[in-house]
């Protein structure tokens, strides 16, 4: 298939989910009989899973009936789980990252999982990450389904051709986009998300990460709000340099950047794993699939940060209040135990990595067909993420706390990049905007911490 003429249902169908705004299955909650689950893992291939093989199994092994609805990418889940919550009729699974729903994590609105974990850890051993399952010490809130690493994704073969370097510092990274932008095709030199939610938030803190700053820090044993002048200022200049060689930032979020990614159209943006390489694979782009590669996100100049970017688990946390809570653990013991976690991890293997070292060692999981394309291309992508960039995104130290996690829910970072980029407002207002309210939410979330 050419590339640049790719349809949106064929990059869509590499994203793992049937579209960036789907909500299908039931929509009016559950019955009390019924353990609901709310699920953005929805692409034709998992919709089959779940259907035919997945909730038939566990509904024969444990007797209670599964309801179980579809969201999309990006804020509609959030949106539908709010609406739910609103209704006192919480799912008892909502497939997520904490920070995506720090506000339940902060409000203790999560279930404690230890002994579900405990008991997965006997067949699979300690996951990676783990320290992002226990935002309050020693107790376990979320049940890995898989890790994602923020990092840079690159075009190798437009590299090539030009004759640039993996880039290391911002400069390097402006350059290769400009030297991208200005080949004689269709290809943007970097895809900048600047929406007022979702993508950009993470966006925003691995550039922060690499300027040398931080989002928050320990000041004893409380944690303080960072976000220093310098460094946020210095990440918004870059950011103004960078949105020139970009398609319209106010566009791009994770749906449609994967979209201008499959369809050949983007040179270089800061992505997920190394999921990109399978939504264009899988959409008849394979010179785009087999010559995009990962690496770091480059520094600012004469920074030499400590860490390079963002990991964060997804996974399968369990809502208090919901209607079968002992239902919904013994769910995620059945799709993550020994029987069924490797055809799970398969499922969209680039997408999310195997939350443990022992999946990514494991026989079926390295024989799986996707594994043997160009060489194992694709099995090397993802050993390379856990194996050199995991080390340098990992911050076990970092001040992860509920309070932290609540914050970040409000996705205040997303509305700073865009009000700098769409709105093109001053950088020293959006700045002194951001702070004001980072500072009136963090007093807020304090306030509301009932974990």
């Amino acid at each position: 298939m050419p590339i640049g003429t790719i349809t949106r249902r064929e990059a869509l169908g590499g994203l793992g989910v049937a579209g960036a705004g789907l909500v299908a299955g039931c929509v009016g909650g559950s019955d009390d009989d019924e353990l609901h689950i709310l699920t953005d893992l929805s692409s034709d291939e998992w919709q089959e899973y779940w259907e035919n093989d997945l909730i038939p199994g566990y509904e024969e092994e444990y007797g209670l009936p599964v309801e179980h609805e579809y969201t999309g990418l990006d804020e509609v889940g959030r949106q539908r789980l709010a609406t739910l919550m609103q209704a006192q009729d919480p799912p008892g699974i909502f497939h997520a990252s904490l920070p995506e729903i720090g506000d339940l994590v902060n409000q203790g609105q999560l279930a404690e999982v230890s002994d579900v974990l405990e008991d997965l850890e006997e067949e699979w051993g300690e996951p990676v990450f783990r320290y992002l399952l226990e935002p309050d010490d020693g107790q376990i809130v979320n049940i890995p389904h898989g890790p994602y690493i923020g990092c840079l994704q690159y075009r190798e073969d437009l590299y090539e051709e030009l004759d640039l370097e993996v880039p290391e510092t911002w400069d390097d990274l402006l350059e290769n986009a400009r030297a991208i932008d200005e080949m004689d095709n269709d290809v943007r030199g970097f895809g900048l998300a600047a929406g007022p939610e979702g993508k950009p938030d993470a966006d925003f803190s691995c550039w922060l990460a690499n300027a040398g700053g931080n989002r928050f820090r320990w000041n004893g044993d409380d944690v303080e709000l960072a976000y220093d002048e310098d460094d946020v200022l210095a990440v918004f200049e870059f950011l103004q340099e960078l949105a020139q060689y970009s398609p319209d930032p106010s566009s791009l979020d994770y749906g449609t950047t994967i979209e201008y990614w499959a369809s050949g159209r983007l040179g270089q943006c800061i992505m997920l794993n190394a999921w990109v390489c399978s939504a264009a694979y899988n959409a008849g782009a394979e010179e785009v699939a087999l010559n995009t590669k990962q690496e770091v996100v480059p520094h600012r100049e004469g920074v030499d940060p400590d860490v390079r970017g963002f990991v964060t688990m997804t996974g399968a946390p369990v809502l208090e209040g919901a209607t079968h809570t002992d239902g919904a653990k013994d769910f995620n013991r059945y799709m993550y135990g020994p029987e069924r976690h490797i055809e799970v991890s398969l499922m969209e293997p680039m997408r999310f990595l195997p939350p443990y070292e022992s999946i990514l060692e494991h026989e079926e999981y390295r024989s799986a067909d996707v594994f043997q394309i160009d060489d194992g291309y694709f099995l090397e992508r993802n050993e390379y993420l856990l194996q050199e960039i995991a080390p340098q995104v990992s911050d076990p130290e970092s001040p992860t706390t509920p309070e932290t996690l609540g914050l970040l829910s409000f996705d205040i970072d997303s509305q700073m990049i865009n009000r700098l980029i769409v709105e093109e407002e001053d950088p020293e207002d959006v700045y002194e905007w951001g702070m004001d309210e980072l500072e009136r939410r963090f007093e807020d979330v304090k306030a509301d911490a009932n974990y």
